[in-house]
């Protein structure tokens, strides 16, 4: 009997063990599975734009993690990151920057872990301002392939901000080799800007201007910039295909260039062929400031009848208040003296001032509103996006 006691012993101990091994295999699992649940819980209270309550589930997770170190790695790892991202939502940088900086430099992390963390970092540094220290976040992160693509588009908004042409353009043309399907007009626009900056150096203004043109032909600001340059120089048939290249790349921008386009048919002595223009400009897309140079050209060429009949019909079929006024000024010159001429002539200024006091810009993508031109959006971020209201103003 004792000789079989002697035998079962190890049995008993194996046993044990492998009882003891599975109830702490079981806890863990317990415990793993409470914190998915209060972490999914967290993610919802975020969906749900509860943001107050999702900060403090994942704090105390946290904390109850200090305190029992029962949680997984991975798990920790993935509540630790959304807590800093939450943090930096709400504009608490300094503790976003803490956390982020705990998880690169903890040893317990692998390292595609911690090239998590430093993307989060960067971000934490450019939300503050700290272009430079995000930039070299994002330097580090571009030879990692899941990376790259995120960290280019990310140093094209940082020199964007810093108006570091050079280097936007660099990278923005190592994106579109790794992701050819990049939108490539903000690239366009990166050389328009790059061009201003060299005043002096007009073979690589102009070399700058036709890189823009061959990244994005319909690029309006590039061929007004051209045609701006061989005005200058008084070389108005090359300004003038500039200027006339408008219409197809986007007409709403006509209403900028008009006068400089007159001017150059002037120069030519073509004056019928700037008339051929506004005719076909207002065959492509109604403008109103198309219409009011047509009715200007028409009043001097054949007279005020003909002017007033045509903007009549201009004003029957597309209503704006720039030929409105217009109009308002014939009848006001052709009224007898008396009341009604004095109204006439009250209501040619309130729609003046309507005019002049509005805004002259709309942004079609955000609505923001501008008494300048101005290509990137200060509101949206988004390029060519402003427009001039003289191609949208009808009257409603």
């Amino acid at each position: 009997m004792l000789e079989l006691l002697f035998l079962l012993l190890p049995i008993a101990a194996l046993y044990g063990w492998y009882m003891g091994q599975r109830s702490a295999k079981k806890d863990q699992e317990t415990v793993n599975n409470q914190f998915s649940r209060n972490y999914v819980t967290g993610l919802n209270f975020l969906l749900s734009n509860q943001q107050e309550k999702a900060v403090d589930l994942f704090l105390s997770m946290l904390q109850k993690q200090e305190t029992e170190n029962q949680i997984a790695t991975e798990s920790q790892f993935e509540a630790e990151l959304t807590l800093g991202n939450l943090f930096r939502s709400r504009g608490e940088v300094d503790r976003a920057l803490r956390i982020h900086q705990g998880l690169e430099n903890s040893p317990h992390y692998s390292f595609e872990q911690k090239l998590l963390a430093k993307q989060q970092l960067a971000k934490d540094f450019m939300m503050a301002g700290f272009y430079d220290r995000a930039e070299n976040y994002y330097i580090t992160l571009l030879d990692e392939p899941e990376f790259a693509v995120n960290s280019l588009m990310k140093l094209t908004d940082i020199y964007q901000k810093t108006k570091e042409w050079k280097k936007a353009i660099n990278v923005a043309e190592k994106l579109l080799r790794i992701a050819p399907e990049t939108d490539k007009t903000p690239l366009s626009h990166y050389y328009c800007e790059y061009a201003k900056s060299l005043p002096n150096d007009e073979k690589q203004y102009v070399y700058s201007l036709n890189q823009a043109l061959s990244y994005s032909p319909n690029c309006a600001r590039a061929s007004i910039l051209l045609g701006d340059f061989y005005l200058q120089k008084q070389q108005y048939s090359s300004a003038l295909g500039y200027f006339e290249q408008v219409l197809h790349q986007d007409a709403d921008y006509l209403s900028e260039i008009l006068d400089k386009i007159k001017a150059c048919y002037v120069a030519l002595n073509d004056l019928n062929g700037f008339e051929l223009f506004l005719v076909k400009a207002n065959q492509v897309k109604h403008n109103s400031s198309v219409d009011l140079a047509l009715v200007e050209f028409i009043e001097q060429k054949d007279g005020i009848e003909a002017a007033q009949s045509r903007l009549y019909q201009q004003i029957r079929q597309s209503p704006s208040l720039i030929t409105f006024h217009r109009f308002i000024a014939y009848q006001a010159d052709e009224a007898e003296e008396g009341r009604g001429k004095e109204s006439l002539i009250l209501l040619h200024k309130m729609v003046g001032d309507r005019i002049q006091n509005g805004f002259h810009y709309r942004c079609f993508h955000c609505g923001y509103q501008s008494y300048r031109l101005a290509w990137h959006c200060p509101s949206c971020r988004h390029w060519e996006s402003i427009k001039p209201m003289q191609s949208i103003d009808e009257i409603r």
